[in-house]
């Protein structure tokens, strides 16, 4: 940090918001311009005039020394203000009283405007206007003091006069311009700034975003973004997938667990693009176990068939797949279709489920079926229509619903053209 940014952060304070410290380093540099031009004026004045009129930019001066102290050791931008606020309000319009009027003392209560242009800048529009008829009235009782109450020694010669004049503008030019252009700068810093935190808080939004939909689909995190409070929908028609890698959890023992993940996360990944090709609904994994749904949470017709499409690759997934001395994987796969209750639970760590009869076939149809088969219900079955080859297995007991008919996916009869 270079000396100049040293200076600008000695008024911060740790409580400090970032408006008030953008406010503290703009001001710090107007008051030590301030202190600046009062003492210029001092030493002009004692130089160029015969008179005491000099005590009036000293008193500027200490005023302006007070108002930095208590900026710089306090923090305290407001007292500090307030005080400088008096000191050009009064200073700078009793100096040009005392060099003898408007003429004679170079329009020197122009200074005085500077309280107010601070209070707009530091306070409100609000704060600062009561602060300009302040200033008007002081400047209109300075005027008719000149003329009914003119100081009692010498007034400066010609000479004098227009230097003031000219020291006057071209100084409260010159400290309107270094103000203001650093008052640009500070502005153009701090929206520099404040777009550099608007691009990282899209950046963030954008990856809660995708984290969201990575864990919900679009529509379910579309209505929680939209504030709804409970979802719960009732789906009259659905189809359930689930998938299991068989003799898995003997596997698990002889593998180390980085191993075990990454076969698990390989198998899974390659499920999860089939699931987005057919269009269906990752639901959840548990263990080895696989479960995805299609026909929510928006509706489609064909859902039945897009899980028999993708339970048959799943299959084919299994079979080319290797890692290391680990093939021959095989799934068992339960496909059943029926009404379900659909909803996101938890506050934090939520998760979008499914509840219903049609979901525990579906898992009982994958439990009790056989290593590398894909067993349905007769309802799914029935969905399938002529474009499946689907083999009768018979009624098997199950448990928790009883004898039910069953069948055994085998392939597709009709791809689509």
């Amino acid at each position: 940090m270079n000396l100049a940014e040293r200076y600008l952060n000695l008024a911060d304070r740790p409580g400090d918001s970032y408006d008030v410290r953008a406010q503290k380093r703009i001001y710090l540099p107007m008051i030590t311009s301030g202190l600046f031009v009062s003492a210029s004026l001092t030493v002009f004045e004692f130089w160029l005039v015969d008179s005491p009129a000099f005590i009036f930019p000293a008193l500027l001066f200490c005023v302006f020394i007070v108002a930095w102290l208590v900026l710089i050791f306090s923090g305290n931008l407001p007292v500090s203000h307030y005080i400088s606020f008096l000191g050009l309000l009064l200073a700078p319009p009793l100096n040009q009283w005392s060099l003898g009027g408007l003429a004679g003392g170079g329009a020197m209560m122009l200074w005085g405007i500077a309280a107010p242009f601070g209070a707009i800048l530091f306070q409100s529009v609000k704060t600062a206007l009561p602060q300009f008829l302040l200033y008007i009235m002081v400047c209109v009782g300075v005027l008719i003091m000149e003329f009914y109450f003119p100081p009692g020694w010498e007034r400066p010669g010609a000479a004098a006069s227009f230097g003031l004049l000219l020291a006057n503008f071209s100084g409260f030019i010159f400290f309107i311009y270094v103000n203001l252009a650093h008052y640009a700068r500070a502005r153009e810093v701090a929206m520099q700034s404040l777009d550099q935190e608007h691009r990282l808080l899209k950046e963030e939004q954008d990856r809660s975003e995708r984290l969201l939909l990575n864990i919900l689909p679009p529509a379910i995190a579309r209505r929680l973004k939209g504030n709804e409070k409970y979802i719960a929908d009732a789906h009259r028609e659905v189809t359930i997938l689930f998938a299991d890698i068989v003799d898995f959890t003997p596997l698990s023992v002889r593998l180390s667990a980085e191993d075990l993940v990454q076969i698990l996360n390989q198998v899974f990944s390659h499920f999860d693009v089939l699931a987005e090709k057919y269009g269906l609904e990752k639901i959840k994994t548990i263990g080895d176990a696989y479960m995805v749904a299609g026909g929510l949470p928006e509706l489609r017709k064909d859902h039945a068939e897009a899980c028999a499409l993708m339970a048959l690759d799943m299959q084919s997934v299994m079979e080319t797949f290797e890692y290391g001395e680990v093939r021959n994987l095989k799934l068992r796969i339960g496909i059943n279709t029926g009404p379900v209750v659909a909803g996101v639970i938890g506050s934090r760590k939520f998760i979008y489920d499914l509840w219903g009869d049609a979901v525990n076939t579906a898992s009982r149809m994958e439990s009790h079926g056989a290593a590398g088969e894909i067993q349905i219900s007769a309802r799914t079955r029935e969905g399938l229509g002529s474009r499946f080859h689907c083999e009768e297995r018979g009624i098997i007991e199950i448990k928790g619903k009883g004898p039910m008919m069953t069948y055994i996916l085998r392939g597709q009869l009709h791809p689509p053209g």
